[in-house]
């Protein structure tokens, strides 16, 4: 446990690394009106600092930098600290009233916290929001089954197999029922091993002759699992100081065009929000950046992510994404 004065240094030196991205003195903090110490037992409490793995030294220069457990220790112990003022407030108004589609609501979510943190901002949704399927097979050559699965929307995905055994209507007939008894009815995102095997129990009770459908239906039910990603203020990252050398920059840019590893680290986020900083994160963490990510619990699951810095400022980013989270929330709740 640390004593307060070692809490209010700690924050201090964050703080200031925030602003500045620069090391931080002894010195620098003398003037906080928090602290009524001299510039010796700041130093000696930096010291112990240090020595706790909470701070460090990025080189020969007295000044410190908070360690990636010290953005931990320090983000753990954020209590709604930032208040959005009306400039903040005015920056985050998504054009939810001119937005004619769900793709258009989250994009218009996306660009206003791309303003509002100045960083790169990751969405993803569900390719179809709408989450329910019903499922049609029929021939498609003599030897070839189409199978589909189709949204509420009239949206198709399908996939075609070969079979090797002669296949009659009521067949086809009895693999359809099947596919509909087990999957129809389901939103996408609650489709899991669990039903998948449940459709392999029924297939081989109803119809074992098809067991050949199986491996392509499973890759049917991923299609319609799949989610989509979206990317607002790609540029914004290549401003800060870790992105100013070309190999940085390099980086980042063949990164942005890794959408399926940007895509499973933002669903891989638990609970309403999560907060991964350097190495935690697997996307750039090697870069000394973080990333926050914000679920939004509405009717249909969209994630957002923040990728900056390890030092940005998380009080003031996590405040903006509820706020913007809340109102998207409310809007999908009502329209659809």
């Amino acid at each position: 446990m640390l004593d307060e004065r070692k809490k209010t240094i700690l924050r201090s030196v964050i703080s200031t690394y925030i602003e500045t991205g620069e090391p931080v003195g002894s010195k620098a903090l003398l003037d906080l009106p928090e602290l009524h110490v001299s510039s010796a037992t700041i130093r000696s409490e930096m010291l112990e600092l240090e020595k706790l793995g909470l701070l460090c030294k990025p080189h020969t220069s007295a000044g410190r930098i908070p360690s990636e457990d010290g953005l931990r220790y320090y983000v753990q112990s954020l209590e709604n600290t930032y208040k959005l003022d009306e400039r903040d407030l005015s920056i985050l108004v998504p054009a939810f009233s001119s937005c004619v589609s769900l793709i258009e609501m989250i994009k218009s979510a996306s660009h206003c916290l791309a303003d509002f943190t100045g960083y790169t901002v990751f969405s993803a949704a569900p390719t179809h929001s709408d989450g329910h399927f019903t499922f049609e097979v029929m021939r498609a050559g003599k030897n070839t089954l189409a199978i589909m699965a189709v949204s509420s929307n009239g949206a198709v995905k399908s996939v075609f197999t070969r079979i090797e055994t002669d296949v009659s209507a009521e067949d086809i007939n009895r693999l359809t029922n099947i596919l509909n008894g087990v999957f129809a009815g389901f939103p996408v995102n609650e489709i899991g091993s669990i039903r998948v095997m449940l459709f392999k129990t029924e297939l081989e009770k109803g119809c074992p002759k098809l067991n050949c459908v199986i491996a392509p239906v499973v890759n049917l039910v991923n299609k319609v699992k799949s989610y989509e990603l979206f990317i607002s203020g790609s540029t914004n990252l290549l401003s800060c100081p870790e992105f100013s050398n070309i190999e940085a920059a390099r980086q980042y840019m063949d990164f942005l065009g890794d959408h399926e590893s940007i895509l499973e680290e933002l669903l891989s986020a638990q609970g309403d929000l999560s907060v991964k900083i350097g190495h935690e994160n697997k996307l750039l963490g090697q870069m000394n950046t973080s990333i926050v990510s914000v679920n939004c619990n509405a009717k249909i699951p969209i994630v957002f992510g923040i990728l900056g810095p390890s030092r940005m400022d998380y009080s003031k980013i996590i405040a903006g994404c509820k706020h913007v989270v809340l109102q998207l929330k409310e809007q999908i709740d009502d329209e659809f």
